[in-house]
């Protein structure tokens, strides 16, 4: 496109700009306009005139069905100039996945932005402010939040360290793992029939039915759990008895043999379960 197009498109949407600023109020556009106007903010607008339309758009006209679209047309620009220049300042020579992984924090902390709707303090820099903040933290949450990064700390001398790591978990493959522990532990050939059905009847009643929130302490103190506020799930007796047509003692009694028989067959040194 040569120098004279351009401007004969860029023309129009400085006027449409210019309205909304002047009203701010997004001016009324059929759907291929308003499609052709966030493009130009996007690809075309400067730095500070889109400060000011995402700044009118939030502070006046926010319930509008374009809205977002505009605030983000605005703001994506900054968003990814915002990721590239932390992501520099921190590596040095980022990577692409590392500058990826910035921006796309920083477009979530403009979305965030949009739909959390904060009262900003009036100012003609307060709004900049407070946008340019929110991609700031939103690029360095998303890279230093990911799983991989769980526990990471500053320390003032690198020779208190420990060494030793415990083993990295990651959920899915933990959910794997306990579908197909549980998978063998419901269809355990050594069970007695009645011990078997009472497991899989635990299965079929999943965990929002078959368990129950039971207060609890590692103090041994059978009252101190009315003064604390831990929680961990148990096994519902009265549910599962109630779901095999039978009585809490015949449940527990059952359940009583499963836990010898199972504990020898799969967690016989006891560490099956050990978290640390």
């Amino acid at each position: 496109m040569n120098t004279t197009a351009t401007a004969a498109v860029v023309t129009p949407f400085i006027d449409t700009v210019s309205d909304l600023l002047a009203h701010n109020r997004i001016p009324t556009l059929d759907a291929e306009q308003m499609s052709d106007f966030s493009r130009y903010l996007f690809t075309a607008s400067n730095k500070t005139e889109r400060i000011q339309v995402a700044e009118a758009v939030y502070r006046h006209d926010h319930d509008h069905p374009s809205a977002l679209d505009v605030f983000l047309a605005c703001t994506l620009p900054l968003a990814e100039k915002s990721a590239r220049r932390r992501a520099h300042k921190i590596f040095i020579y980022p990577t692409d996945w590392q500058v990826e992984l910035m921006y796309d924090g920083a477009v979530t902390a403009a979305i965030a932005v949009f739909q959390c709707n904060s009262v900003i303090e009036s100012g003609s820099d307060a709004f900049r402010r407070y946008l340019y903040r929110a991609l700031a933290l939103g690029t360095v949450r998303s890279y230093f939040r990911r799983e991989e990064y769980d526990g990471v700390f500053t320390v003032a001398d690198f020779a208190t360290v420990s060494t030793r790591k415990g083993p990295f978990r990651n959920q899915s493959e933990q959910e794997i793992i306990t579908r197909d522990l549980l998978n063998q532990v419901t269809g355990f050939p050594n069970l007695r029939p009645h011990v078997c059905a009472t497991l899989q009847c635990i299965r079929a009643l999943g965990p929002d039915e078959a368990l129950k929130e039971h207060a609890y302490t590692d103090s041994g103190d059978p009252d101190k759990w009315k003064r604390e506020r831990g929680r961990r799930p148990i096994l519902n007796p009265n549910a599962i008895a109630k779901a095999m047509g039978t009585d809490r003692y015949t449940v527990h009694t059952n359940l009583r043999e499963a836990r010898i028989i199972l504990r020898s067959a799969f967690n016989a040194d006891g560490k099956l379960f050990l978290s640390h």
